[in-house]
Formats: C-alpha cells, structure tokens, sequence
C-alpha cells in the first residue's frame, strides 16, 4: 500500500477479543479522526492528513504516532493549534 486511507473504523468487538494496548489504540484513532474530521472540515480530508507527514510533528506521520501516550497527546495538541490557528 503506498496510498494508505481510513476507510473506516473497526467495528465494536467483545472486549476479551483485544488486549488492553490494542482497544487504548482504537479508542485513540476514533477520537483523532473524529476531532482531525470536525478541524478540518470533511472526512476525506482528516484521512489523508492523518497519513502525511506533518510540520508541527517534526514530519512524522500522525497516524504512525498514536500508539503511544505523548503521540496522541502531540496529535491532539497540533489539532487544536489549527483548529485556532496557533502556530508557534
């Protein structure tokens, strides 16, 4: 896949099936592609920004970053500065 996309969320699994790792993960995507949807205006465009390098990450991919804690943090962080318009 050199064109990755969000197709659309996994569906809603019995919580035994998944390790704790996994269901942090997909709480995490859910809620960034929900606020990277409402920042940026449509569905399409959250997708493909969430599979780019961006500038405010030090070009590293959002998506790529959201296993771990500060990476969502970061994430989100950056959302709200676009979202406001805050660039440092």
């Amino acid at each position: 896949m050199n064109n990755p996309q969000i197709l659309a969320l996994c569906p809603s699994s019995p919580l035994g099936c998944w390790s704790i790792t996994h269901r942090c993960l997909e709480k995490r995507c859910e809620h960034i592609l929900h606020l990277a949807t409402r920042v940026l205006g449509s569905r399409a465009l959250a997708g493909q920004w969430l599979c780019k390098p961006a500038i405010g990450l030090r070009y590293q991919v959002p998506c790529n970053i959201l296993i771990t804690r500060s990476g969502y943090q970061q994430v989100v962080t950056l959302l709200g500065r676009i979202e406001y318009g805050v660039y440092v």
